[in-house]
């Protein structure tokens, strides 16, 4: 029902100096004799050798494909060192069918990119699988986003839903938020903001919603004067019709280099935003995979959440914003009813996947998913009983532990009349397990399992469909009336 688990079995023993000038040591690899059959959707395993997870923490890896540099990202290692290191894992990146050869790198960021001698080759042939040749638990390529428009999809509880294809030529969208008027925003990594039309009733015909590419709203390369940068999440102003304000987080370099996270309000006018006011910056970002949450909670307060930038120490320190979500007002201030004066909600976090609140429970119910080594979940995070009426702070009551091959991407509950079935449902997107987790009081189940690849963003439309992201595209799921 996951995907494939082949591990490339990589010896891969690297450690960071003391001197961070230094780059770590190389990983070390003897491939195995001749070329290595594969169908593109395994993950590539090593053990990584260092001091602790903090020094771990702060090691990235780099593929070479036929002397391409891809850097792997969702990276998985255990949280107890083996005789040989931490195992580490993570998808392969997109290969395209016949022979290739594979090279490891680790690298740190000091400023500047370290990186480590590549390994010596490993030699993979690929070889697509179609559907009926596939064996138990392996995945076939995804189909095109043209090919899966108008796929059916049955859930277990015998609802029949339609997938539509909304727009496709995007560039590894993040985050998806939608306006009153029917208008939806999508944050792209490589630092861009795009508006699309109100989209196709679900009634009308698949064809009728397909919309072509937008010019970009924003543009961070051009606003930060060509800065490299990657907008992650995306949230609207609970009075956008009044205010038209836009708020993201992105990452960007500090006065020092350092890598930090920004985030920003913008002014929406005509379809293009502008107006940038920084409200929180200097929040380290130094890990290799840099994630952020962002949303506005019933209280008409912003919540912010930021991984630990690679240091798990940070996730318990009150002195940084790292490893916590932080709650605060449209302009960015700290609330006056914030216990102890500090914007700080909850703590404890490595790499938030995404946040919403749960519809159908008490006030403030606010669930995270939260991506760790080897065990991501969802956590239920309650107002703290223990605080003095009228102040405000979150504490962990639940966690929902996820499947291991459902690393969240991104999460939204349902609202909405277009799914009855579906009301207070939590979906979690998996970029890793190509699929959306749909989680309700009888269990949890994956639904387009390796039908549109991996799953990047999820958002539930005011018109009650379920919208979704790929690596290239918008899809939504409706019902089928057919």
């Amino acid at each position: 029902m996951y995907v494939s688990w082949l591990l490339i079995v990589l010896g891969c023993f690297a450690a960071i100096a003391c001197d961070r000038r230094a780059p770590p040591a190389p990983p070390v690899v003897t491939p195995p004799s001749g070329s290595e059959t594969i169908n593109g959707t395994e993950r590539i395993g090593w053990d990584q050798r260092a001091a602790d997870t903090v020094e771990l923490a702060a090691i990235g890896y780099v593929l070479y494909v036929d002397g391409t540099r891809t850097p792997l990202t969702a990276v998985t290692c255990a949280t107890e060192a083996s005789a040989t290191g931490f195992a580490c894992n993570a998808r392969l990146p997109a290969l395209s069918s016949g022979s290739h050869t594979l090279q490891l790198a680790s690298f740190v960021t000091d400023g500047t990119v370290l990186e480590s001698e590549r390994t010596a080759s490993l030699s993979v042939t690929v070889v697509r699988q179609t559907n009926a040749s596939l064996n138990p638990g392996t995945a076939a390529a995804p189909p095109s986003p043209q090919a899966w428009n108008g796929t059916l999809v049955e859930t277990r509880d015998h609802m029949m839903l339609r997938v539509e294809l909304v727009v496709d030529g995007l560039e590894e969208p993040t985050d998806l938020a939608f306006a009153p008027d029917g208008r939806m925003l999508i944050a792209e990594r490589a630092g861009t903001i795009r508006i699309l039309p109100r989209a196709a009733s679900p009634a009308a015909p698949a064809d009728a919603s397909r919309t072509p590419v937008p010019d970009s709203a924003l543009s961070l390369a051009d606003d930060l004067k060509g800065e490299k940068t990657a907008i992650l999440a995306l949230a609207l102003d609970p009075q956008f019709d009044r205010t038209r304000f836009v708020f993201a987080i992105y990452t960007a370099r500090s006065r020092s280099g350092d890598p930090i996270f920004t985030l920003a309000r913008f002014r929406e006018s005509s379809n293009t935003l502008g107006d940038r006011i920084v409200l929180l910056d200097g929040v380290r970002a130094a890990s290799p995979s840099p994630a952020a949450a962002l949303r506005f909670g019933a209280d008409g307060k912003l919540y912010a959440a930021f991984d630990d930038g690679g240091d798990p120490r940070r996730r318990g320190d009150r002195a940084s914003l790292n490893g916590k979500i932080v709650r605060l007002n449209p302009d960015g201030t700290t609330p006056d009813d914030q216990a102890g004066s500090t914007p700080v909600y909850s703590e404890g976090y490595r790499s938030p996947g995404g946040l919403d609140w749960e519809p159908r429970s008490a006030p403030g119910t606010l669930w995270i998913a939260d991506r760790d080594a080897g065990a991501s979940s969802v956590r239920r995070v309650v107002p703290d009983p223990a605080l003095r009426a009228g102040e405000k702070r979150g504490v962990v009551r639940d966690t929902y532990a996820l499947p291991a091959a459902s690393v969240p991407a991104s999460v939204a509950f349902y609202r909405g009349a277009l799914f009855p079935g579906f009301a207070g449902n939590l979906l979690v997107a998996s970029d890793e397990g190509r699929h959306v987790l749909r989680i309700a009081g009888d269990g949890a189940e994956p639904l387009l399992q390796d039908r549109v690849g991996g799953v990047r963003a999820i958002a539930v439309a005011p018109d009650g469909a379920i919208y979704f992201a790929n690596a290239t595209a918008i899809g939504r799921l409706v019902p089928d009336t057919r």
